[in-house]
């Protein structure tokens, strides 16, 4: 890893043929022969095919986060001990109030519906993968704790970060026309940004990045 806090490593549907099912871990071996669809399948062969490249380019232990969506996969990598999320999602048409109203507090649902439909969608997905992020990396119950983090509109300028206790640093990006990423990490407070660093898995192509936000911030 270089001097960058945090490293995320993508893969499409190519990283699938280096998929390799004597490198997984003991959880993996287990939960591997339950998989069924071909869907769940493909996602489980990219995730974890970037899962082993990603501990194969690593010297020492370090901290992960793991998602996948549609055939894609997004791995964050930070200083072991450090806690951390991530979280990839497909960009695709969904019942947007209802699922606001079930994982958003009144001021984000306020925030969607002040947006036109196209960026209403962008709205949704840039909360939805940064509370996923903060579940993963606090330890946080889902759903029910969906609703407690995310973010804290403004009347003007950009939201404000609502995250769990601590300190953390958060950002969330458009990939392309299809997908949208975040990633969550915790810090200590007044610590340098070194920025991030994006990779890819052997063969696998980083769609155009586009920030939605970029986020520091604490709660007691």
């Amino acid at each position: 890893m270089s001097n960058r806090e945090l490293a995320l490593w993508w893969a499409s549907q190519s990283a699938a043929h280096q998929y390799r099912p004597e490198q997984l871990s003991a959880d993996d071996a287990r939960r591997a022969p339950a998989i069924r669809s071909a869907k769940a399948w493909l996602d489980w062969r990219v995730s974890r095919a970037l899962l082993q490249a990603v501990r194969a380019a690593s010297a020492g232990p370090h901290a992960l986060s793991l998602s996948h969506s549609g055939g894609h996969a997004l791995c964050a990598q930070a200083p072991a001990g450090q806690a951390v999320g991530a979280d990839l999602e497909r960009l695709r048409p969904r019942d947007l109030d209802a699922l606001a109203g079930w994982v958003c507090s009144d001021t984000e649902r306020a925030w969607l519906q002040a947006a036109a439909t196209p960026l209403r969608q962008t709205r949704f997905y840039l909360l939805w993968t940064l509370k996923e992020a903060f579940i993963k990396a606090a330890g946080l119950d889902f759903p029910a704790d969906m609703a407690s983090v995310g973010l804290a509109p403004q009347p003007a300028g950009q939201p404000a970060l609502r995250p769990p206790p601590g300190h953390w640093r958060a950002a969330v990006w458009q990939l392309g026309d299809d997908w949208v990423a975040a990633a969550v990490w915790q810090i200590a407070a007044g610590a340098p940004d070194p920025g991030i660093d994006w990779r890819t898995a052997a063969g696998c192509e980083l769609p155009p990045l586009r920030q939605l936000g970029q986020w520091e911030g604490g709660a007691g």
